[in-house]
């Protein structure tokens, strides 16, 4: 099939450069001008072209399967495709005075006759590798994305197991004060604290998750801290049961609230409010801003992960809005 292919290409190719130079020479052919010769020359130089193009344009498609810069790559096949047409027109036209005896071309013959070489070769030659070029460059954008995500997703776990430990050490801390004084309250202390790690466990590889699932388990995260601070933290939800049934980030509200809890102070003079709410458009996460003193300050890597793996399934950007008192991210509903 292969073969076949390329001997359809070789005459049309044939057919096309004898119809350019009829229609190009007619007049000097109906003046007597000898068309046998002339055809003669322009049939050896294609069929040369295609001696040599089809070991080169094996060469180039290789080139393009194995290439990870398809651009670049296609940069050095037009240059080998033109140095090839250049050379095919010299040494035809040196044999052409030398077996034909026809007059020594001039400057302008030279080059007139070399650039019509080298555009013809560099036509032919990129629609051989065309097809093949197309296919590396949707290969290369492929392989882009999916480093891409993969890039995103390592930051994504590296960032669980830095917050997950540090909110374990914490509750366990609560619970163990709890055990002894409040022994009921304890007991659902740990199941709502067996929630939000289930949660992390069952869900890590899933790009998004309904907003009503997310909620419950930011409710116990939440439920957890509310003991922890002991009426320092207030919470205010107000999410519609249509919202509910949409579409975040996985862990995008969890990793919010962790953030307005690690970032925050937390006190009896300055207690912490966290709001939750919805509108058509977007979940809304606010928190009174009242930032810790840190010895380190924050690099904002929860923010942008979570914004980097919005920006890979939604067109709409997470939205964040800071004021002297207020900070607020609104995640986009898909």
């Amino acid at each position: 099939m292969k073969r076949k292919n390329t001997l359809v290409f070789i005459l049309v190719s044939i057919l096309l450069v004898l119809g350019v130079n009829i229609s190009g020479n007619y007049r000097n052919y109906a003046e007597g001008a000898d068309w046998k010769q002339s055809v003669f020359f322009v049939l050896t130089l294609t069929l040369m072209g295609w001696l040599i193009g089809i070991p080169v344009g094996k060469l180039l498609r290789k080139l393009f399967a194995d290439t990870k810069r398809p651009l670049g790559t296609l940069l050095f096949a037009m240059l080998i495709l033109a140095v090839q047409g250049a050379l095919m027109m010299i040494i035809a036209l040196n044999a052409m005075v030398i077996v034909f005896h026809f007059h020594a071309p001039n400057t302008a013959e030279y080059v007139a006759a070399t650039s019509y070489s080298v555009l013809f070769t560099l036509i032919i030659g990129l629609m051989a590798t065309g097809q093949q070029f197309l296919q590396s460059l949707l290969k290369s954008k492929e392989d882009n994305e999916r480093m891409k995500q993969e890039m995103i997703r390592s930051q994504y776990e590296a960032l669980k197991s830095q917050v997950n430990p540090h909110f374990l050490f914490n509750s366990l801390n609560t619970l163990t004060v709890m055990i002894s004084t409040q022994p009921e309250l304890a007991v659902k202390f740990v199941e709502q604290m067996s929630k939000v790690f289930r949660y992390s466990l069952q869900n890590s590889t899933e790009n998004t998750i309904d907003v009503g699932t997310e909620l419950k388990v930011v409710q116990s995260f939440l439920f957890l801290n509310e003991q922890r601070f002991e009426g320092k933290l207030r919470i205010d939800i107000a999410v519609t049961d249509a919202v509910m049934q949409r579409q975040i980030i996985t862990q995008s509200l969890l990793m919010l609230a962790e953030n307005a809890i690690k970032h925050n102070e937390i006190s009896t003079d300055n207690p912490l409010t966290v709001s939750i709410r919805s509108n058509d458009d977007y979940l809304i996460m606010e928190n009174t801003l009242q930032r810790r003193a840190q010895i380190e300050e924050s690099t904002n890597i929860g923010l942008i992960n979570i914004k980097q793996r919005y920006a890979l399934v939604s067109d709409r950007p997470v939205v964040v809005e800071e004021t002297n008192k207020m900070f607020t991210v609104k995640l986009p509903l898909i």
